[in-house]
C-alpha cells in the first residue's frame, strides 16, 4: 500500500511545504542580522506562536497587535517572507525561524530565543498541524503515515533531533535564551522575568517593577487568551487566502503561501480545526502505539548518543 505523504518541496536538501518559494528561502539563509534583531527559533510545533506572543508582549509592555497585517508585520516568518520584509516591521517585534543553528543567519550582536519541546508531543502536534493546512494536501493523512516521516526525519524542516541538538549546543551562549515548552507551561512568571532580563535592562526593570504588567503578560500569553484572540488571526488568514493571493501589496512569499492554500481548498482540502489546538503537556487524544513508542525511543537513543539533551524531560511521565 502506498502511504500518504504531505506535499513538500526540496530546497538544497531541506524540505518545506510546497507553498514556500526556493529563492526566498535561500535569501533568508543569507540574511545579515542587525544588532537589534530578536529571533524566535524553534522546530515546528514546539511553542513558536506562544513564544512570539510572549516576546511581543514584553517588548511592547503588555500590548499585542490585533489585526492580521499588524501582527504578521511584527513577527515576519523569515523562511516564508525573506529578508526584504524585515525593514517593514512597524515596531518592536521578532523574526520567526525554524532553521537549525547551522542555517540560521547569525550575528553575535543579535538575540536568539529557542524553545524546545519533548519529541512525542511535538510529533503529535506537528501531525495535526499538517492535516490542518490545505497546502499540504494531507487532510486525510493518518498519524501512522506522519509518524513514519517524523521518525525518519523526512517532514518539512527536516529532522527534529538535528534541529534540537544544533541549538542545544549553543544553549549557554550569551545571545541565546534556551527554554523548554514545559518550563514555559509550568513556570510562566519566572520564564517571562528571565526572558525580559535577556531582552534588555529596559524590559527587565519594567517587568520587575510592575507586578500588574507582569500579570498582564502572563494572561495575554496564556493558551486560553491566545485561543480566543491570536487563533482568530490564523483562521482569518486562511479564510482570506484567495484575497491575499491576488493582493499586490502582500509580500511575495505570503502571496505564494495564500495561492497554494486557496487552490488546495478548491481541490477539496479543508481547514477544519484550530491552529492553537490544546497546548497541553502529554496529548491524550493521540497516543503512540507500543510499537511507535519503541521506535521513538530507539530513534532518541540513536540521535542523542553522547548528548544529555533528553535530561530536559527526564521528570516527565
Amino acid at each position: 500500500m502506498v502511504k500518504k505523504s504531505p506535499k513538500y518541496i526540496d530546497v538544497d536538501g531541506y524540505k518545506y511545504c510546497q507553498c514556500f518559494v526556493p529563492d526566498i528561502i535561500r535569501a533568508a539563509i543569507n540574511y545579515k542580522p542587525s544588532p537589534n534583531d530578536v529571533f524566535v527559533a524553534t522546530y515546528p510545533k514546539c511553542g513558536t506562536t506562544w513564544m512570539i506572543q510572549t516576546v511581543m508582549l514584553i517588548l511592547n509592555k503588555g500590548k499585542v497587535p490585533n489585526t492580521i497585517e499588524e501582527y504578521f508585520a511584527l513577527c515576519p516568518f523569515l523562511e516564508m517572507l525573506g529578508p526584504e520584509e524585515i525593514p517593514h516591521m512597524t515596531g518592536k517585534g521578532c523574526i520567526k525561524i525554524h532553521f537549525p543553528f547551522n542555517l540560521t543567519p547569525y550575528s553575535a550582536d543579535a538575540k536568539y530565543v529557542y524553545v524546545a519541546r519533548n519529541p512525542k508531543d511535538c510529533c503529535i502536534s506537528f501531525y495535526h498541524h499538517t492535516r490542518l493546512f490545505p497546502a499540504y494536501y494531507f487532510n486525510d493523512g493518518t498519524f501512522d503515515d506522519f509518524f513514519d516521516l517524523f521518525i525518519e526525519g523526512q517532514t518539512d524542516f527536516n529532522d527534529y533531533f538535528d534541529n534540537l541538538l544544533s541549538w542545544y549546543e549553543h544553549r549557554n551562549d550569551p545571545n541565546v535564551f534556551f527554554v523548554t515548552y514545559e518550563e514555559m507551561k509550568q513556570n510562566p512568571k519566572e520564564t517571562i522575568k528571565e526572558l525580559a532580563k535577556f531582552l534588555g535592562e529596559e524590559y527587565s526593570s519594567a517587568v520587575a517593577d510592575n507586578e500588574e504588567l507582569l500579570d498582564e503578560i502572563v494572561e495575554k500569553s496564556s493558551f486560553e487568551y491566545m485561543k480566543k484572540t491570536t487563533n482568530k488571526l490564523f483562521i482569518e488568514m486562511i479564510d482570506r487566502c484567495e484575497e491575499y493571493a491576488e493582493n499586490p501589496k502582500a509580500p511575495r512569499g505570503f502571496r505564494a503561501w495564500s495561492r497554494y492554500n486557496a487552490n488546495a481548498i478548491k481541490d477539496g482540502q479543508g481547514f477544519n480545526g484550530s491552529f492553537l489546538r490544546n497546548g497541553v503537556i502529554g496529548d491524550e487524544k493521540t497516543e503512540l502505539t507500543p510499537e511507535q513508542e519503541e521506535r521513538l525511543n530507539k530513534r532518541i537513543k540513536e540521535k542523542t548518543e553522547g548528548s544529555d539533551v533528553m535530561k530536559l524531560w527526564e521528570n516527565m511521565k
